[in-house]
């Protein structure tokens, strides 16, 4: 049987198939391809992973103590200043700090007061003054007595009725005396100027008494207060929120400092977002964004970026995701503030829209955000 032979195809037909069935299927191509560029470099909105972050707080003992009793029970919620546990002091250099207290306000009460002591002090520099004054009028006599054996010896030796020895002598004696008053009459100028320094202290007005009395009283007021710190002391919670299991028990002694129960919130204040390498966008304070929870009742609502992280952080929580060819999960902390009508839980995992939309900087500090609902 002979062989059909083919029916050639035109050129335009070629180009009209081409047209309606290549055609479309690249161009299609192609817009998604673009579309996705697009999308992926000039997007204005990045999704991320954020957590809840609370207030937490420790109970510690502000001194040595020993556990009397517990008032709460474990994982209980609590207000702030609500009593927690009953301690005791139990140092063992307490009773004899008080003893030495005691000892010292029963030696300053036996001792002169201050007033009494500086008027002591005064009353030596004005003997001292008395006593300088009395030895310059001396040595004043003396010296008019040199002045005139000098004056009498004078003629004499010219006279060569005296030896030179008996005159150099009397002249001698002479300066040696005007030396000795000038330097009397300086030190009792000093003593003068002194004494008029020291007049306030030497003589204390009225109620200079009444001040030392009550400066004693509220010596023995912040004695009373200190001993107080030697009575069973209560413990009240810092923050509101529920308290953990305690630390240590009943009956155990701590030392001061060491944390004796851990305390959380119940509600988180702030969403913290973390921001991988490599960054699609430059997180700025004021930029807009959206949270959505994962709950089974979904919120969502508006917040602004209140704090960008000054460094990369090492992720130990529950974001954190090793991925190959790295040792830990570290990304950029972005703070973003929780409204007080929203209640998320500290640790809750949370979605973060940020629009890249920077409004104002927030007026308010993180954890009190007044962010409206979308």
């Amino acid at each position: 049987m002979k062989e059909a032979k083919a029916i050639p195809i035109s050129v335009s037909a070629w180009w009209r198939e081409l047209r309606t069935r290549v055609f479309p299927l690249v161009v299609l191509v192609g817009a998604i391809g673009a579309i996705t560029v697009i999308w992926r470099n000039h997007t204005g909105q990045t999704t991320l992973q954020g957590i809840g972050e609370g207030r937490s707080a420790s109970i510690t003992a502000p001194q040595t103590v020993r556990i009397e009793k517990w008032l709460v029970e474990p994982h209980t919620i609590v207000a702030a200043g609500t009593p927690v546990a009953i301690v005791i002091p139990a140092d063992a250099r307490a009773e004899f700090d008080r003893l030495r207290t005691l000892y010292e306000v029963a030696r300053i009460q036996s001792q002169p007061s201050a007033a009494e002591e500086n008027a002591m002090g005064y009353e030596r520099v004005r003997i001292e003054l008395l006593n300088t004054k009395a030895e310059l009028a001396i040595a004043r006599v003396k010296l008019e007595q040199a002045e005139r054996d000098v004056q009498r010896n004078t003629p004499l030796f010219h006279e060569k009725l005296v030896s030179t020895e008996i005159y150099e002598l009397s002249v001698s004696l002479r300066d040696a005396l005007k030396a000795e008053v000038a330097e009397r009459e300086r030190a009792v100028a000093q003593i003068e100027q002194r004494v008029d320094a020291l007049r306030s202290l030497g003589e204390p007005g009225p109620d200079a008494t009444g001040t030392n009395v009550a400066w004693l009283r509220n010596l023995e007021q912040a004695q009373a207060a200190a001993f107080k710190n030697l009575e069973p002391q209560t413990l009240q919670a810092p923050i509101t929120g529920m308290v953990g299991v305690p630390i240590r028990q009943a009956g155990e002694f701590v030392p001061a400092g060491e944390p004796l129960m851990l305390m959380s919130s119940t509600r988180a204040e702030n969403v913290i977002a973390y921001l991988r390498q490599p960054y699609r966008f430059d997180p700025e304070v004021g930029m807009t964004a959206r949270i959505i929870t994962r709950t089974s009742e979904r919120q969502a609502f508006a917040s602004q970026i209140t704090q960008v992280g000054a460094q990369v952080e090492v992720l130990t929580n529950a974001l954190a995701l090793l991925r190959p060819g790295l040792l830990v999960d570290a990304a950029l902390p972005v703070v973003l503030p929780v409204p007080p009508e929203i209640r998320i839980r500290p640790g809750e995992i949370v979605d973060v829209t940020i629009t890249g939309v920077k409004n104002h900087a927030p007026d308010t500090p993180a954890g009190g955000g007044t962010a409206p609902r979308l």
